[in-house]
């Protein structure tokens, strides 16, 4: 993190000179220290984090597909001209961690013609707009990556 800030410092600063570099590295450990005692920042958490990295990259271009996907479907359903049968549908996940359920339920959101009405404990409601949208929610890839991730 240190690095990371006296670099992001350096950048900003637009030339480097002494008196740039000392107090990028003063700020920067300040910063750090900061994060370390008061917010709970650890490096092996960073690192750990770090090693995710692609399995999350992955998952953002998995998700940015599914988005079109759902939008080409939306589009055909608009098409049709024909009244949706909208449902909505109860499951639970395995999911342990509430960062990575959350994630499942902004990435249900984030895709056209679905919605994530209620996320309690290990519950979730999912409203679609047509009931083709909610076949497989419950094995659907978002849950299978964030399993993968979550370990």
């Amino acid at each position: 993190m240190f690095l990371a800030l006296l670099v992001l410092w350096l950048v900003f600063a637009g030339s480097i000179t002494v008196s740039n570099l000392v107090l990028g590295v003063l700020i920067s450990g300040l910063i750090t220290l900061f994060c370390h005692f008061f917010m709970g920042y650890s490096s092996k958490a960073f690192f750990a984090s770090l090693k995710k990295l692609g399995a999350m990259l992955h998952y953002l271009a998995v998700l940015l597909w599914e988005i079109v996907k759902a939008n080409i479907a939306v589009i055909k359903l608009i098409w049709r001209k024909e009244l949706p049968q909208s449902n909505l549908v109860h499951f639970k996940s395995k999911l342990k961690s509430d960062a990575f359920k959350v994630l499942v339920a902004n990435s249900i959101t984030l895709t056209p013609g679905t919605y994530t009405v209620v996320l309690d404990g290990q519950d979730y409601a999912v409203h679609a707009l047509d009931a083709s949208f909610n076949e497989g929610m419950e094995e659907n890839v978002f849950f299978q990556m964030t399993e993968k991730m979550e370990g």
